[in-house]
């Protein structure tokens, strides 16, 4: 397993066709956690100009060349916010309905807007249908729903987590649905990391192709479904079949 992160800047809400994924370019429970566990040890203490700043061991710490200042960075801490609040469907305002199974996937419209321009553009157009839709009821949509025929629900929630936070695992069960999705919404960091993937399990882990493979066949709708269900055939050479066959006797 591989965890990717995100390395993408927010993107503008321009238009973007959303049809876009046929081009061939590449280029947990509710609540809030205590804070009881902060640890009251007293901070150690530096001088920072002429006034005293309270510091750490230097952790999350970025300091310029010149050291006229200090930024401070938990991203980490910001990931694993970003990914509790998908787990709680009160804070979201999109439900995504995926699958046959019709499981429901949540998400934050602004959040899945701002770092997917394809994304946005989904919930721009069925926001858009919706409202002419209720229009005579004069009501108003608390949580906008949309149907998510074409993907395996725990690909597409792990999509979503991608798109969140920016940091989701990548498995050989999972790598597939990961690829056509980052093809699908712009994620091409997302999609570097898939083929890398990809990439090191044909070098160290012949037996997780047939896996891959596997998952490819589920997505061959998807362009590129079918350019990774092609490739691992590719890479399956009667020595590696062999391999596989005989590891997994």
């Amino acid at each position: 397993m591989e965890r990717a992160e995100s390395t993408a800047r927010l993107v503008d809400n321009d238009q973007l066709d959303l049809h876009n994924e046929q081009s061939e370019s590449e280029g947990f429970s509710s609540g809030y956690e205590s804070s009881s566990d902060v640890s009251d040890a007293e901070p150690s203490v530096y001088h920072h100009g002429d006034s005293q700043v309270e510091a750490d061991d230097g952790v999350g710490l970025e300091c310029d060349v010149s050291g006229s200042h200090v930024k401070y960075q938990n991203t980490s801490a910001l990931c694993d916010h970003l990914k509790y609040i998908i787990s709680m469907p009160d804070l979201c305002n999109v439900t995504f309905i995926v699958g046959p199974t019709r499981v429901p996937i949540y998400g934050v419209k602004a959040i899945l807007s701002t770092r997917s321009r394809v994304m946005y553009q989904l919930i721009l157009k069925n926001e858009r249908a919706v409202s002419e839709a209720k229009k005579s009821r004069k009501t108003r949509l608390s949580r906008l729903i949309i149907e998510v025929n074409k993907y395996q629900p725990e690909d597409f929630r792990k999509i979503v987590q991608f798109i969140h936070c920016g940091s989701v695992d990548i498995d050989s069960r999972s790598v597939a649905g990961l690829l056509c999705g980052a093809k699908q919404f712009g994620l091409d960091d997302l999609r570097r990391a898939c083929w890398e993937y990809v990439r090191r399990c044909s070098q160290t882990r012949p037996k997780s192709l047939m896996t891959i493979q596997r998952g490819a066949n589920q997505y061959i709708h998807h362009l590129y479904g079918i350019k990774l269900f092609t490739k691992i055939q590719h890479l399956l050479t009667p020595t590696t079949k062999r391999v596989v066959t005989e590891t997994t006797v």
